[in-house]
């Protein structure tokens, strides 16, 4: 099993800030998401889907596949497959340098991967009220991965599906 590590430092850290700003106990969370950045575009995912958030490994290309396919990782002894989200998503990235951008693991039954975002904001707590099914533009490259949104301090922010990406087949068949 993934190591949890960074995903419990950022709940911590909520927690921290929670008790600071004096908000826990106001209300019930019902939906905890980790919030990131991918191309410019501010997104959530569920707690749930994501595994663990690492800095960017060392990884070994792998030849005839697409050019969002970075590579492969090892991480604790398990192959990781790394994929550059920006360049799937034909969207361009905002971080400068590739260490300056974060890796969200995905480990699934049948699926274990990691996406190369620009940023790794935290972790997000968000009620039922907040919820609404409205989709993110059609014509964006993360409408086929969302799956609503939740209104807070009255901003928007899409939930990105993980799950749904794992069953996209341009993404299960990176090979050339």
């Amino acid at each position: 099993m993934a190591s949890r590590g960074f995903i419990e430092l950022l709940r911590l850290a909520d927690l921290a800030k929670s008790r600071k700003s004096g908000r826990l106990g106001i209300q019930e969370t019902d939906w905890q998401g980790v919030v990131f950045e991918v191309g410019g575009q501010r997104l959530v995912a569920p707690l749930g889907e994501i595994a663990e958030v690492l800095v960017v490994p060392d990884y070994t290309g792998v030849p005839l596949v697409q050019p969002w396919l970075l590579g492969i990782a090892n991480v604790r002894g398990r192959l990781l497959p790394l994929t550059d989200l920006c360049k799937f998503l034909q969207v361009s990235s905002r971080a400068r340098q590739l260490n300056q951008r974060k890796v969200i693991v995905i480990d699934q039954p049948s699926v274990f991967s990691g996406l190369l975002v620009d940023r790794v904001l935290g972790i997000e707590q968000f009620t039922k009220s907040q919820y609404r099914p409205a989709a993110i533009d059609a014509d964006s490259p993360f409408a086929p991965y969302n799956h609503g949104k939740f209104i807070k301090n009255q901003e928007d922010w899409f939930i990105f599906m993980p799950s749904l990406l794992m069953q996209d087949p341009r993404y299960i068949e990176a090979a050339i």
